[in-house]
């Protein structure tokens, strides 16, 4: 069969050098999908796919394609598949997948629906039906649903294809061997420079880039693909698909190194670098990062930090990619240094502006795969040295001209000035203001002068009249009545109540208006 549509899947942000491998594999018409690219072809097509693709996590089969309007037609739509042409009735399977539909209220529910009608159809045909696996299945069906859309497709890789076969130690945060192959093609290695990987942990970055460069398929040690257990092997094809290929180490006119300052993981990655077929195209050194030499003037540094994902980290993980673009910038001039992390804050640490910034994902975390070229300008500023001035260049070789008389005037003009005490201006202080009254009727903007204003001495005359009128009228000699003042006569009874100023102020109102 020449016509079936077969799926690569892939991580996220790795569909286009996906699709350019794929063209280097001589599968030139390619469609882009979402974490995927979609080729045409037989099942030897199949199986080169999973054997020499290094970005492909699986390579799935379409088995069939329909519109549901609600759950039971799922069930009954994946009845009218004859599942007994794809494997035995002796082998286990598992329908796993992606659901994204408002049909379902449990994503787990259509795949149950999945396996009930692959179990049913066998049930029919051969009065029994094959058992369930969800572990380990010998076969297995991907069940992709999008609204009311669904597609069924075998899933031909079985276990994810980054499980390589080659790694058999790992460290606390293994680097999966597909996102390892796709930041080497990000980095656009020319696969004849040297490359080091500072950090290297288990190895998987240096082993993926020995692969690489001796064009040794990265699967070359895995022995378990599912389409192995289908009906539709073909041995023969198998065979040379395999055949094709070099699986033999080879001299690649230089070296690959990867170091690490823990001891014991570097022997882990020694142990994992025999698995494969790489000989001895790798280096291995336990040495820190900071104390590292450049083999050449030029070459590719790819590393992966740690991340500072635990509590307490911050402080000494922002000191650490500090140093390590100090590392960067004195060390290895001419380089291309790429760095992957989640931790945007502390990467911003290195101190070098990134010509690249790639998001890609390591497992779970979103993190950000950048560039820096490492020029010679670069480097760290040197502090001059006792016989050196600051730009540099020897006291003892710096030429001495003659001095001027202007020149010595305006010398002496500039120190005088620059010995000339400065005074200390003392804080002015802080002068009471007394509020200003006001004129009753004009503006209230314009102040009254203080001398127009009675003071309120009045009062007293007003309290010294009254005690001379009591006295005579103990004497018996009462003044004849006077006229009453009219401002007196229109005071309110309660004019007791109020203050004194308000009193005098009243009794002008009136006076004025006579």
């Amino acid at each position: 069969m020449k016509d079936l549509k077969i799926t690569v899947k892939t991580l996220y942000g790795f569909e286009d050098i996906l699709q350019e491998e794929l063209k280097e594999l001589g599968y030139d018409k390619t469609e882009k999908l979402n974490r995927a690219v979609q080729v045409k072809g037989g099942w030897e097509d199949v199986y080169r796919l999973n054997y020499r693709c290094r970005l492909a996590i699986s390579v799935l089969v379409e088995v069939a394609s329909f519109y549901i309007q609600k759950e039971k037609d799922l069930y009954d739509e994946a009845k009218k598949i004859d599942w007994t042409s794809f494997f035995e009735m002796e082998k286990t399977f598992a329908v796993k997948g992606a659901v994204f539909s408002n049909l379902f209220t449990h994503t787990q529910y259509p795949f149950l629906l999945v396996k009930d009608a692959i179990a049913d159809v066998f049930r029919d045909k051969f009065d029994a039906r094959p058992n369930v696996n969800i572990k380990a299945p010998q076969v297995m069906f991907d069940v992709y649903i999008k609204e009311k859309s669904v597609t069924v497709s075998l899933n031909t890789s079985g276990i994810p294809l980054f499980q390589r076969g080659y790694r058999q130690e790992v460290g606390d945060a293994p680097m999966n061997e597909v996102l390892a192959a796709g930041l080497l093609r990000l980095s656009n290695w020319d696969k004849k420079s040297p490359l080091i990987d500072p950090m290297c942990g288990s190895g998987t970055l240096a082993i993926e880039a020995a692969l690489l460069a001796a064009d040794i398929p990265s699967m070359v040690e895995r022995q378990h693909y599912a389409f192995k257990n289908f009906k539709s092997f073909d041995a023969e094809a198998w065979e040379k698909v395999q055949s094709e290929v070099n699986r033999r180490p080879v001299d690649l006119g230089f070296k690959i190194f990867a170091s690490d300052i823990d001891a014991g993981m570097l022997q882990k990655a020694k142990r994992n670098s025999r698995m494969a077929p790489i000989g001895n195209m790798i280096s291995f050194t336990v040495k820190d990062v900071f104390e590292l030499e450049p083999p050449s003037e030029k070459g590719l540094l790819i590393c992966n930090p740690p991340y500072g994902e635990r509590m307490g980290e911050d402080e000494d993980i922002a000191e650490l990619y500090q140093k390590l673009g100090d590392a960067f910038k004195n060390s290895f001039v001419g380089y291309d240094c790429w760095v992957i992390s989640s931790n945007i804050d502390a990467i911003k640490n290195v101190g070098l502006k990134a010509s690249k910034k790639i998001k890609v994902f390591n497992g779970n975390l979103e993190c950000s795969f950048r560039e820096f070229k490492v020029f010679e300008g670069s480097k760290k500023i040197k502090k001059p040295s006792k016989n050196e001035d600051k730009d540099g260049q020897s006291v003892q070789s710096k030429k001495v001209e003659p001095v001027t008389g202007e020149q010595v005037k305006k010398e002496s003009s500039v120190e005088r000035k620059q010995e000339r005490p400065v005074e200390k201006r003392e804080h002015p202080v802080e002068k009471k203001i007394e509020p200003v009254p006001y004129r009753k009727g004009t503006s209230k903007y314009k102040p009254v002068n203080q001398e127009e204003v009675k003071k309120p001495d009045d009062n007293f005359e007003i309290e010294d009249k009254k005690s001379k009128v009591k006295e005579k009228e103990a004497e018996g000699k009462v003044e004849p009545k006077q006229k009453e003042d009219p401002a007196e006569k229109k005071m309110s009874s309660d004019e007791e109540n109020l203050s004194l100023k308000e009193k005098i102020a009243k009794m002008k109102k009136y006076r004025s208006r006579d």
